[in-house]
């Protein structure tokens, strides 16, 4: 079993900010995209505020209601309209698909979905950060690995119910290497009852990538992430990276990079960590 820990949302360079906290629940906005089907009027309400209304305060109007919304990974059935039929999918391409054909990635593995957050409110009409909330990347989703296949005209004509996915829509200019993940039906592979695709709508510590105090980017993790002589979480094999903390490991990301893989045959610990985080609640 492979674990990855998959970078998407809004953040600095797609969307110019965080996907907000409201309430205490993770609103992952959906990047921008000219080319998608979807656009953010058309995304149901977060929480009963429109998602529309959210991206525009948010962005103080650079990202507008029409625009379209890159909907991917796209784990909530009641996201938008859906056809009979419909299950959760992820796609990827380019240099990011390459990596996860290299590393292997096929049905049973498990993609957790992380992005950079930051806590929201709303003041009269209108959404805003909240001015002294940290900047933290998040753990907010998941999508268990059902099959797998590449992205083309026939499997669009198979699965007319995913046909409006971005990664499956007729675009401008074609996805290189384009790959689409479709969800299982459970968990089959940590010992857990859950869907096999979800979010975690609710803020929790052990969701936090974030070490408390520091940039977004530096990671606080359990200390059976640390290497030890193992293949590392790739794309962090430079062990300089790493510092030990006693009871648990600091990571200095990398500053680029949307798929980290991590071989669970060679870190059995993931799976007991894996299960905590679903047992402490999921939807």
């Amino acid at each position: 079993m492979k674990l990855i820990l998959s970078r998407k949302g809004f953040d600095s360079a797609n969307g110019g900010c965080p996907s907000p906290i409201l309430d205490e629940r993770l609103c992952s906005l959906p990047i921008p995209d000219a080319g998608a089907p979807t656009t953010y009027a058309e995304i149901s309400p977060f929480n009963g505020s429109p998602i529309a209304q959210i991206v525009e305060d948010l962005t103080h109007g650079l990202v507008k209601r029409s625009d379209g919304a890159h909907l991917d990974p796209d784990l909530r059935r009641g996201s938008i309209a859906r056809a009979a039929g419909w299950r959760p999918i992820f796609g990827q391409a380019g240099a990011a698909q390459s990596h996860l054909a290299n590393e292997g990635i096929s049905p049973g593995d498990l993609f957790l979905f992380f992005g950079y957050f930051r806590r929201a409110e709303k003041v009269g009409d209108a959404f805003r950060f909240v001015r002294s909330a940290p900047r933290l990347h998040v753990i907010f989703g998941w999508l268990q690995v059902g099959c797998v296949a590449r992205a083309t005209s026939d499997l669009a004509a198979e699965k007319p119910w995913a046909a409006g996915h971005p990664h499956l829509a007729p675009r401008p200019i074609e996805y290189e290497n384009n790959t689409l993940y479709f969800a299982s039906d459970r968990i089959s592979s940590i010992g857990v009852a859950a869907s096999g695709a979800g979010t975690f709508d609710r803020i929790r510590p052990d969701l936090i990538l974030t070490e408390t105090g520091s940039s977004r980017s530096v990671w606080q993790l359990p200390r059976w992430f640390a290497p030890g002589g193992r293949p590392p979480l790739t794309y962090h094999g430079d062990l300089t990276r790493w510092t030990d903390c006693a009871t648990s490991v600091r990571l200095q990301t990398v500053a680029k990079g949307q798929e980290f893989v991590l071989d669970v045959q060679q870190y059995p610990e993931a799976r007991g960590w894996l299960r905590s985080i679903f047992s402490a609640g999921n939807s």
